[in-house]
């Protein structure tokens, strides 16, 4: 096993933002109805900038992980920032190929955050 996939295991078994306590400023949830994988996602904005992220939900290693690795990105970032962000910034956090099959997995959180923010 590569380097990277071990990442994602190792982020799927322990995850560092998963069920943190916040005093949420946005909630979101979404699920990928072709697999039932979910995630809801809190943050808090502070300013406008993302000070911090927490995580639930259950699915496959792709999703946790890459919901997981959200927070490290988003965090620090303004909400603009954060809505600029693209699919291909997703699939390079994770460093590993995605299949087309599997994007709707690695880009789960990803979506359910920047449609939250997009009409929040």
């Amino acid at each position: 096993m590569d380097l990277y996939a071990q990442n994602i295991l190792d982020r799927y078994k322990n995850p560092l933002n998963r069920d943190k306590k916040l005093d949420t400023s946005l909630h979101c949830k979404q699920t990928n109805r072709s697999c039932g994988d979910t995630v809801e996602i809190d943050i808090k904005l502070e300013n406008d900038k993302v000070i911090d992220y927490s995580f639930s939900g259950s699915g496959c290693a792709i999703s946790m992980a890459a919901t997981d690795m959200l927070g490290e990105l988003v965090v620090g970032m303004t909400r603009k920032e954060v809505l600029q962000i693209k699919k291909e910034d997703i699939y390079e956090m994770l460093g590993i190929e995605i299949s087309e099959r599997r994007s709707t997995c690695a880009l789960l959180s990803f979506s359910a955050l920047q449609n939250k923010l997009g009409t929040a």
